[in-house]
């Protein structure tokens, strides 16, 4: 992150949302650290902040973050059960309320958390970027993310600036639209090369989605317009896969939309479920599955609902998509910890297992699914389905695919079949083929219509071939269908008035369904409602009905007691119990069929019938013993269910004590992992504590060679802050001001000068406003004179931190000027005392300086004189290439020449003979070369000229 921060310019016009995985009320010194790798405030995200650019938020520990129109908001986790997934939580907002301006950058971490917001940014046509796993010190959050598949760029961190600022220009700079004729040519070429390179036409997409996700594509590769990302796949063909992902659009997770689930569960499967007999096959298809998500979510939906309503039902679910990828990460079931989120923690449970970073979809539920890669457009549907599922994908279809596939779909369901389809989704023109459930989460119910098909013979490959009549299950309901409904209402009739009394009971004697009126046989227990038959069975019953059920649980016959005298509403009645385990169905193996019939007290009944026990005339004392034998048998039932339900008891805490007992044994092994996080948390504190004291010391060294260094230079220097205030200063300062050690931290206005130049504050505050670098010669009070410049105090990252001044004492350097002054001055007068002419030369031979005598010999001025070339003087009487070639060499060669001899015509004054004397004039060495010419005209003895 540091990195990453280091190479990021300040003002990039993006702002950035740092969000780490953090526990609660814990402190980070990140905020500091990253503070000290930008220039960028860096501040703590608080609830209500709005985010502006070129500024860095924070996440604080123990809160998910959320972003609404560009202000952040602070949010409770749902539950402290779920694994904390703050970065899934704010990429998924993100993505949300930013759309294509999200960008997701995944850096150096451990788990999954970010794999699942990622998709959903790059869904909404936003960037995704991960750090080079190669070089992440936690390679398992960047890796899981583009093993997902759902990031563009994979970059180190310190080399992310650029795409990032690339992306960003594309979004604000305008785009080169093409005419509209040629935008479509250019597509469907697109669309041609998708085709053989995929095998898959997406001209039957919506053109407008199809534009934004190449837009999209576009944006990342920094190109401006169709026709050049055209040229782009055509260079690189590899282009044409990620486009093809990208066309696909695998946004889903499980139980997206829960409403629409929990409709599905209350309003569609009881309806759908209704009268299907035991052992029956549910059949369902998931077009367009993605990776899995929604096909796992209906298993794990019709599972709980089998189990609670206790069918047994075969489900045959088939999931297909045209991404073959997304196929094979179906198949394998492995998700990251992000879909703890959408899952509850009872499901996460019940039909997962954990395994590294992430969760894998337990055998029971993956069973249930069969996955294949399928294109609905073109391939042959699945037939004969209770349920199809095709979820946000037709809003990517254009109107044409549409009116093909929804008549695909009312031919793949059997009548009364449900569809299922997306939120923005519905059937359009083709309400007469189904009939709506539930408009608001998009749930239809196939109708009988059959007047559909010639809409199906236009799919190609010849969909509807075999297909020329009307399947037997399509047809409306015939009268031929009525004899079997008055057959089912005589049975239901008989059953009602003939069938004896009955009671369906359980393993454990708990009630699970009654036939007709009990009341005669059962009565509710006192005390606290329970479902026993045994403690329901009135007077006279239940010792009889214990020990037939005890019996029945133990062989496979059918257990018979007659004649029991049973005490219902003040009166005696004799029953006729019988109770049986149930083998066939196998929907009701393990239950027991328990009847009861009265028997009439007549005599030809009891002809009829075995004798009662209690029929016999009673000996003398046998009612007493009778009373005494059923007390006992009253006690020793009771006896025998306290003994039952102590062992239950006994049963469950020592589940209960197990439980514990693994509770505790995880919680050991949780000890042992943190500890052993500890120990590497110390090492890494170790470590970093090392480095911070080799930093400290190396820090030392460097001040210290600082400051022998700026006290070696003798020049007396101060540090400023942006408020003027002393930071730091050199011994040497102490003679251009009342400087003392306690004066750091004081402003500059507070310290006496001991200049006699009074605009040095004014001069500080203007070069820390203008930034450009002030010099200026000062004199001190005792007479020193001091070069003093003003520059600002750049950082490392360019970033200005205050200003430095620095005097260099200059009094010998402007002493030695004054007295060369003076020289030149007395050497000036001499050379103008001279009679004959001269001229200074510099080494282009130009006239440097001349003496009055030459003005007055040539007639000439200054102004004609002075910066020219020697060969332009006089009219170029003085261009003789022999003169000049002397001249020339004087200064490379450090040679001279006397007595040359000129014989001209000056202008004004006529022919002249002159003897000239060129030198070296010798001057010091930082000052460049010049050449003496002197002069002395020519005259014979007779005072003419001579040759």
């Amino acid at each position: 992150m540091e990195e990453f921060f280091r190479h990021m310019p300040p003002i990039s016009g993006m702002a950035f949302v740092v969000v780490s995985h953090q526990h609660p009320g814990h402190i980070s010194l990140l905020p500091n650290l990253l503070s000290k790798c930008t220039v960028m405030p860096v501040v703590e995200a608080r609830d209500g902040m709005e985010v502006e650019a070129n500024g860095v938020y924070m996440a604080p520990g123990g809160t998910n973050l959320a972003i609404l129109h560009g202000t952040l908001h602070l949010m409770e986790p749902p539950s402290q059960d779920r694994v904390p997934l703050p970065i899934d939580y704010f990429f998924r907002s993100l993505a949300e309320d930013q759309k294509q301006r999200a960008v997701g950058i995944i850096l150096s971490g451990t788990g999954s958390d970010g794999t699942v917001g990622l998709r959903a940014i790059k869904a909404e046509s936003g960037m995704t970027i991960a750090q080079d796993p190669q070089l992440a010190k936690y390679q398992s959050m960047p890796l899981s993310a583009i093993t997902a598949g759902v990031i563009d760029v994979v970059q180190p961190a310190s080399q992310m600036a650029e795409p990032l600022h690339a992306y960003a220009r594309s979004l604000t700079k305008p785009a080169q639209f093409l005419p509209e004729r040629d935008a479509s040519q250019t597509l469907r070429k697109i669309f041609i090369l998708l085709r053989d390179r995929t095998g898959n036409d997406f001209s039957l997409y919506k053109e407008n989605t199809i534009q934004r996700r190449i837009e999209r594509r576009m944006n990342v590769h920094q190109i401006e317009n169709l026709r050049q990302y055209l040229r782009f796949v055509l260079a690189n063909p590899h282009e044409l896969d990620a486009l093809f992902q990208e066309l696909l659009i695998g946004v889903t997770s499980f139980f997206r939309d829960p409403q629409a689930f929990e409709v599905l569960e209350q309003k569609v499967l009881p309806a759908l479920l209704e009268g299907k007999p035991e052992g029956a096959t549910l059949r369902l298809w998931v077009a367009g599955c993605s990776t899995g998500e929604e096909a796992y979510s209906l298993a794990m939906l019709l599972k709980e609902y089998l189990t609670q309503k206790q069918l047994h039902l075969t489900v045959q679910i088939f999931a297909s998509d045209l991404d073959n990828r997304a196929i094979e990460a179906a198949r394998a079931g492995f998700y990251p910890v992000g879909i703890a989120g959408d899952l509850t923690p009872s499901r996460l449970q019940r039909f997962f297992t954990k395994e590294g970073s992430g969760y894998r979809v337990k055998k029971e539920i993956r069973d249930l699914v069969v996955f294949a890669t399928h294109n609905i457009l073109t391939d042959a549907p699945f037939t004969k389905l209770d349920l199809l599922s095709c979820r946000n994908l037709l809003i990517y279809l254009g109107p044409q695919a549409q009116h093909k596939i929804l008549p695909l779909f009312h031919y793949a369901l059997k009548p009364n079949g449900i569809l299922f389809l997306g939120t923005s989704e519905t059937v359009g023109e083709f309400d007469q083929l189904f009939t709506v459930i539930d408009r608001k989460w998009k749930l239809f119910r196939r109708t009988a219509e059959s007047g559909t098909f010639p809409h199906l013979e236009r799919f190609p490959g010849g969909l509807m071939r075999a297909a020329t009549g009307t399947r037997a299950e399509d047809g409306v309901p015939l009268p031929a269908t009525r004899p079997a409904q008055i057959s089912d209402l005589v049975q239901q009739l008989l059953v009602s008035r003939y069938a004896p009394v009955a009671v369906l009971v359980n393993g454990l004697g708990e009630v699970v369904f009654t036939h007709g009126h009990t009341g005669a046989y059962l009565e509710p227990a006192p005390g606290k409602p329970t479902h026993r038959l045994v403690e329901m069975a009135r007077e006279g019953l239940q010792h009889d009905l214990a020990t037939a059920l005890h019996q029945a649980a133990s062989k496979e016959e059918e257990v018979v007691r007659r004649g029991l005298r049973v005490r219902a509403n003040g009166s005696v009645i004799l029953v006729n119990l019988t109770a049986k385990r149930i083998a066939d169905p196998e929907a009701l193996q393990g239950l027991f069929l328990v009847t009861f019939e009265t028997v009439r007290e007549d005599k030809p009944a009891a002809r009829k019938g075995a004798p009662a026990r209690e029929a016999a005339p009673m000996k003398k004392g046998e009612p007493r013993l009778l009373q005494e034998l059923e007390f006992t048998k009253q006690r020793l039932q009771q006896t025998i269910e306290e003994q039952q339900t102590s062992n239950e008891e006994l049963k469950s805490t020592n589940e209960e004590l197990q439980s514990t007992n693994e509770e505790m044994q995880s919680t050991n092994e949780e000890l042992e992992t943190a500890k052993e996080e500890m120990q590497s948390l110390n090492e890494e504190l170790l470590t970093v504590n090392s480095e911070l004291q080799g930093k400290l010391d190396a820090l030392a060294d460097a001040n210290d060679d600082l400051q022998n260094l700026l006290n070696s230079t003798e020049i007396a220097t101060i540090f400023l802050d942006n408020e003027l205030r002393i930071k730091r200063f050199t011994l040497e300062a102490k003679r251009v001001s009342c400087l003392i050690a306690v004066d750091v931290g004081r402003p500059l206005s507070d310290i006496v000068s001991k200049l006699t130049y009074d605009r040095l504050l004014e001069d500080a505050q203007d070069v820390l406003l203008t930034l450009v670098v002030k010099e200026r010669e000062v004199q001190a009070a005792d007479g020193s004179w001091f070069f003093m410049r003003i520059l600002p105090y750049r950082t490392g990252k360019n970033a200005i931190d205050g200003l430095v001044l620095t005097f260099q004492d200059i009094t010998k350097l402007r002493n030695a000027e004054q007295v060369a002054l003076a020289a030149r001055g007395v050497a000036a007068s001499i050379v103008e005392t001279i009679r004959e002419p001269l001229l200074v030369l510099d080494d282009q031979l130009r006239v440097v300086s001349t003496n009055r005598s030459f003005y007055r010999t040539f007639q000439v001025t200054p102004r004609e004189v002075e910066q020219q070339l020697l060969y332009h003087l006089c009219a170029g009487a003085w261009n003789l290439p022999d003169l000049r070639h002397l001249l020339e060499e004087i200064l490379p060669k450090n040679s001279s020449f006397q007595d040359f001899v000129v014989d001209q015509t000056f202008p004004h004054i006529g022919r002249k003979v002159l003897a000239l004397n060129g030198r070296r004039l010798e001057q010091g060495l930082a000052l460049p070369g010049r050449i003496l010419l002197a002069m002395e005209e020519v005259k014979g003895p007779e005072g003419k000229l001579a040759e």
